[in-house]
Formats: structure tokens, sequence, C-alpha cells
């Protein structure tokens, strides 16, 4: 039954993926076909491109005006539920951005690129239970690796693993205990600092830890992420993983958004939508 639920799964992507691609494809060709003057991108192309360069679980999309044929957004605002960044799940980003001048939409099916933008504010929010999961699919790449444990604990992160090392005629089994802090790198990256390394209950010298911790750094890396973004800031408690930019992004009232949810597999694009209420209602 549970082969047969991820088959069905597995599917439905798929079947997702193709459809926005021709969506995105089909709109284009329609709305590049108009008269200059009167040639405006609709929201659903926009937002088609965003969910598919990001795979969210829903995405709310905001604009103060249509995209023009030129790819130019003065204000826009979204907010994504469950998307993708280098393979790892974030469970939520916001992303406000002004004057932006997108590569040219003839070119959105393939990439949507900003090639110019003034300002981007951002912030993201990471879970310790997404982390962990990334992890699981690391041990089944490196079978040297298992039991991978990632811990928040208010300001600084535990990861704890097995490590097997070949001998010769036997396997030894390592507890490698791993304590820091993390810190913002570049403007784009997320590093770990101020570490300390275990192994078998026994700390390394500095010298050595600095090494091995070397060859994960970054643990984060936005340097590709869709919009250029200048971080300011990261911090954890003992369930999640903060990161921000100096000011916040903030949704604004705008009668052109776009709503999408993977689970209903509909995009909805509304001209009243009340902008301020979260995709995911608090609990």
């Amino acid at each position: 039954m549970k082969g047969l639920m991820y088959y069905m799964k597995f599917k439905r992507n798929i079947f997702t993926s193709l459809l926005i691609k021709h969506w995105i494809v089909f709109l284009l060709i329609i709305f590049m076909s108009l008269p200059a003057g009167a040639c405006t991108i609709p929201i659903e192309v926009l937002g088609s491109c965003f969910v598919e360069e990001l795979s969210p679980e829903q995405a709310l999309v905001i604009v103060d005006s249509l995209p023009t044929c030129d790819g130019y957004v003065s204000h826009l605002y979204m907010k994504l539920q469950g998307a993708v960044v280098e393979g790892l799940r974030i469970d939520e980003i916001a992303i406000e951005a002004r004057d932006v001048y997108f590569n040219p939409p003839v070119e959105w099916k393939e990439k949507l690129r900003p090639k110019e933008v003034s300002t981007v504010l951002f912030e993201a929010r990471l879970l310790e239970e997404d982390v962990n999961n990334a992890l699981k699919k690391y041990e089944l790449k490196d079978k040297r690796w298992s039991n991978f444990k990632f811990d928040l604990r208010n300001g600084k992160v535990v990861a704890i693993a097995v490590y097997e090392q070949p001998l010769l005629l036997f396997k030894l089994n390592i507890l490698a205990k791993l304590i820091g802090e993390l810190e913002v790198v570049g403007g784009n990256k997320i590093y770990l600092k101020n570490c300390k390394l275990y192994a078998d209950g026994f700390r390394l010298p500095e010298h050595a830890t600095q090494e091995l911790i070397e060859k994960v750094q970054p643990l984060l890396d936005f340097d590709k992420f869709i919009f250029p973004v200048q971080l300011d800031s990261v911090s954890n408690d003992d369930k999640s993983i903060l990161i921000f930019t100096k000011d916040k992004p903030e949704p604004f009232e705008s009668s052109f958004t776009w709503t999408y949810s993977s689970f209903s597999e509909n995009a909805v694009s509304q001209s009243a939508h009340s902008c301020r209420e979260p995709i995911h209602p608090e609990s």
C-alpha cells in the first residue's frame, strides 16, 4: 500500500510540473502576441514561474501592477510555504522586492531571473524536522555515516552521527558530536562558528575541528537563489532556524494577487484578496 501511495504521489508531482510548464508557455505565447501598447504579463505567469523554480506547497504572490512585457515589476511580495532550496525544504519564505527588472518574459519558460532590483527584503524559517529529513538523504549517499540527528538548542546547534571507520580486520563505529553556533557570512551564506567537535566523548584539537568544519561550509548558500539577498542575521530556538535581512518583508494591499496550493492543484488569481492573511492561519 505504501508503495502504491508513493507511486501515485510521484506521478502526481510529475503531472503537476508538466502542467505548470505548459501553462507558462501557453500564456506567454498569447500575451506576447498582443500589441505593444496593450502588453502586460498576467500575474499567473509570474506566479507559475516561481512555483516551477521553488516547488512550494503553497504560495501567495502580490504585485502592485501587472508585469510589463519587458519584465518590469515595481513592487512585489511573495510568501511561500514548504519551498525547496538546494534540496532542503524551507518551511516559510517571505520576500518583498522593489523596482525589479526580470529577464525578458519570452525567456521565463526556461528560467526566471531578476537582472536588476533596487531592494530585496527576505526572511525564512527552517524547521529542525526538515533538516533531519535532509540528513537522512545524505546517509543514503554516504554509507559511512548513519544515525544523523540535528538538534536545535536556543542559540546553538548540535549534530550527532555515527561514523564507520574500516580497519584491517573489522570496522570501528565512532560517535561524532558537533556543537556550534550559526552566523551570516558574505551576506548570502550561513556558516557554523565557535565549533567544538567530539569523537567518542573526547574533544578534538582546534585545528582538526576547523579542518573538518571547512569541508561542510557553508551550511546554507543563497548565492544562486532566485533573488539576490543581503542577509543580516540568523538565530535559532529549539525548533527552528530564522534568517532575516535588516528589514522584514511586509505584504501590501493590491488588486493583483495570486495564490497556489499543491494540495488542490489549483492556482487562483483574485482581485479582492486580503493580503495580510497568512497562508496558513496561525493556531
